[in-house]
């Protein structure tokens, strides 16, 4: 029974995709654009975190390709944060051409990097039920726009 149990938990963790989230922050405020890059090829977390260190050092992302457009920003600061997670939600795939309509409240447990999302009717109200939030609860979170709609 035991063997049995310890399988069927494998199997869960075996359904998990490995996305890389990039976070835009505007500069001094909590206005921020989150998207989850997902290479089908990668399937464990040091495999992402290779990608992400590759693509930063040559300044060219031959994985999770993305093209952060700091001409578009003219006038503000933006500091852009990665971090591998993993997850068994359904996540659209990231298109630059789409607009970021979708207010998430977004968590990742800071041991095994595992991503909780919460939808949100807007962007204000992520950051309410942000704020009510215990912060001893030990998880990484934000609030953040995204165009790719996320199904759990």
């Amino acid at each position: 029974m035991l063997c049995l149990l310890l399988l069927s938990s494998l199997d869960v963790a075996a359904q998990d995709r490995v996305y890389l989230m990039a976070t835009l922050t505007l500069g001094g405020s909590n206005l921020a654009n989150t998207i989850f890059l997902h290479e089908p090829a990668i399937t464990d977390l040091q495999s992402c975190a290779q990608a992400w260190r590759q693509g930063q050092r040559d300044n060219d992302w031959l994985s999770y390709h993305h093209i952060l457009r700091r001409d578009r920003m003219k006038g503000f600061t933006a500091q852009a944060s990665y971090r591998c997670v993993t997850s068994a939600l359904n996540i659209d795939s990231w298109h630059d051409s789409m607009r970021y309509d979708f207010a998430y409240l977004i968590s990742v447990d800071p041991v095994s990097s595992a991503l909780q999302i919460s939808k949100a009717s807007s962007l204000a109200a992520c950051t309410a039920q942000l704020a009510g939030q215990s912060s001893a609860q030990g998880a990484d979170r934000h609030c953040a726009k995204s165009n790719q709609r996320i199904d759990p």
